[in-house]
């Protein structure tokens, strides 16, 4: 759904009236909207063709409210309640946050290790990413003990790999010649 064509241009519609300053702000609020509406016993209810129209745009603009929303994005809600997309909600928050780290000139990095790492670890690594990427790095920090060593980095669809059990596998296929 993250690529979707539908996502894709109401979060750039989303991050295009964005003052500047609030981008960031505005992404963040609509994490959080989408979070809650994507809770399976709500999403299914707002989506439902049983609910009429004004009860959909009345029930997105009570939880816009409760979840005290900024008005731009209390306005937001209710235009995905009114055409019918609630149920993309959740692709359109992850493409604005994509479109915005894009615009900043960042990159996000899914980083796994095998055990819990020091901060001078990640910022190491990130370091290492940043130089590849040529962007600056926001690292998601996971634990997979699977990995006995090392670290992985997943980064923009490529997986680098520094895993012990990588390095392993390189030296014995080497050794086997």
């Amino acid at each position: 759904m993250k690529g979707s064509r539908v996502a894709k241009r109401y979060a750039r519609a989303l991050l295009d009236l964005a003052d500047k300053g609030n981008e960031e702000k505005w992404g963040a609020e609509l994490e959080r909207l989408a979070a809650m509406v994507e809770s399976p016993e709500l999403l299914e209810r707002l989506a439902s063709p049983e609910l009429s129209e004004q009860s959909r745009l009345d029930a997105m603009a009570k939880i816009a409210e409760r979840l005290d929303l900024s008005f731009p994005l209390r306005s937001f809600a209710v235009v995905l309640a009114r055409h019918g997309r609630i149920r993309e909600i959740g692709a359109i928050a992850e493409s604005y946050r994509d479109q915005l780290d894009q615009a900043m000139g960042r990159e996000r990095a899914t980083l796994i290790f095998a055990m819990k790492p020091t901060d001078a670890e990640v910022a190491r690594v990130v370091s290492g990413l940043e130089t590849i990427a040529k962007l600056k790095i926001i690292p998601t920090v996971k634990i997979d003990p699977a990995l006995l060593g090392g670290v992985t980095a997943e980064m923009g669809g490529k997986i680098y790999d520094g895993s012990l059990a990588t390095r392993l596998a390189e030296a014995k296929r080497r050794l086997a010649g």
